[in-house]
C-alpha cells in the first residue's frame, strides 16, 4: 500500500473517531421534534405549546441534574489525590455506596420531609415518593402533596432527581473531609442521617414553605 493511500485511510479513521461528537447536539433536537410530533395530535395550539415547553424544561432540568451528579466523580478524584495510594479504591467505593444509600434515604423519607405538605418545621406527606400529584398540571390547578413545588412545571420524577443529586452531593462533600479518619460503617450511618433527616428538614424551612421561606 502506498504512502498516499495510508495517509488517506488515516485521515478517514480520524474523521470517524471525531464524527460522533457532531451528533451530540442533534440528540436534544431529535427528542424535541419527537415530542412536538406527539403533542401535535392535540388540536388546541395552547395545549401543544405548553406540552412542548414542559418537554424542554424537563430535558434541561435532567441535563443540569446530571452535571451536578458528576460532581461526585470530581469529589472522588479529589479525595483520591489527597489520600494514600493504597486507599484509593476504598475511597472510590465508599463514595459510590454512600450515594446509593443517600438515594434510598432521600427517596424513602428525605424528599417528603423537605417538600411534602406539613407545618413550617417539617413535611409529613409524600413518603416513598407517594401521594397524589398531577404535575405538570396543564390547564388545571395543582392537586398534590408537594404544594411547595407546584410552580415547577415538570414531572415529579424530574423534580425528585434534581433535588436528589444535591442531597447526595452534600454527603459526598463531607466524605472528603473525613477521608481516612472515620470508619466506613459510621460514615454510612451519618450519610443516612444527613440525607434522610438533617438536610431535608433544614431545606424545608426555606424551600418547602417553612418558617424561613
Amino acid at each position: 500500500m502506498s504512502k498516499q493511500k495510508r495517509k488517506r485511510l488515516r485521515c478517514i479513521s480520524a474523521w470517524r473517531l471525531q464524527s460522533w461528537k457532531v451528533c451530540l447536539p442533534l440528540i436534544p433536537i431529535i427528542i424535541l421534534l419527537c415530542a412536538e410530533v406527539a403533542v401535535a395530535q392535540n388540536p388546541p395550539f395552547k395545549t401543544t405549546l405548553e406540552s412542548l415547553q414542559i418537554t424542554v424544561n424537563t430535558i434541561w432540568v435532567i441535563f443540569t441534574g446530571c452535571l451536578v451528579f458528576f460532581m461526585n466523580a470530581g469529589f472522588g478524584m479529589l479525595e483520591v489525590g489527597l489520600c494514600r495510594q493504597k486507599n484509593a479504591a476504598n475511597i472510590l467505593t465508599k463514595n459510590l455506596i454512600v450515594f446509593a444509600l443517600s438515594t434510598a434515604a432521600y427517596w424513602a423519607v428525605g424528599f417528603a420531609f423537605m417538600f411534602g405538605d406539613g407545618n413550617p418545621v417539617l413535611g409529613f406527606n409524600g413518603f416513598f415518593l407517594s401521594g397524589s400529584d398531577n404535575s405538570p398540571a396543564i390547564g388545571e390547578a395543582y392537586n398534590g402533596v408537594f404544594y411547595s413545588l407546584k410552580d415547577i412545571g415538570i414531572p415529579l420524577n424530574a423534580k425528585f432527581f434534581f433535588q436528589l443529586v444535591f442531597a447526595g452531593t452534600a454527603a459526598t462533600i463531607v466524605s472528603g473531609a473525613v477521608a481516612e479518619r472515620i470508619k466506613f460503617s459510621a460514615f454510612c450511618l451519618f450519610s443516612l442521617l444527613l440525607v434522610g433527616i438533617i438536610y431535608p428538614i433544614t431545606g424545608h424551612w426555606i424551600w418547602g414553605g417553612g418558617w424561613l421561606g
